[in-house]
């Protein structure tokens, strides 16, 4: 199964599980179940990798290669809001088509 942005663009090979947090709902999935070649890392996101911040951001963010530039987390750091894994990441249900 492939998690697809609206505009059809696949952005990941399968997930683990929907997690439903103070924010909203997120489809968590795998590093290995990115499709990476389908995103990329904003230029406003860098700093989220300088040495200064590394440890204490939550999480880098990353942007769909498609017109819905759908955002893509990479967990971080542990929140209190939701069930977010370290090193999972994570995308808007609202952003994707319908998971089932």
């Amino acid at each position: 199964m492939q998690i697809k942005t609206k505009r059809g663009l696949p952005i990941a090979t399968g997930y683990t599980r929907i997690v439903h947090g103070d924010r909203g709902s997120y489809i968590e999935f795998t590093e290995e179940q990115v499709i990476q070649d389908n995103i990329y890392m904003p230029t406003h996101a860098y700093w989220r990798l300088e040495p200064a911040y590394a440890d204490r951001v939550f999480y880098t963010e990353y942007r769909s290669h498609c017109g819905t530039n759908a955002k893509l987390y990479r967990q971080k750091r542990l929140v209190g809001y939701a069930d977010y894994k370290v090193g999972m990441w994570y995308v808007s249900v609202e952003d994707m088509e319908k998971v089932e």
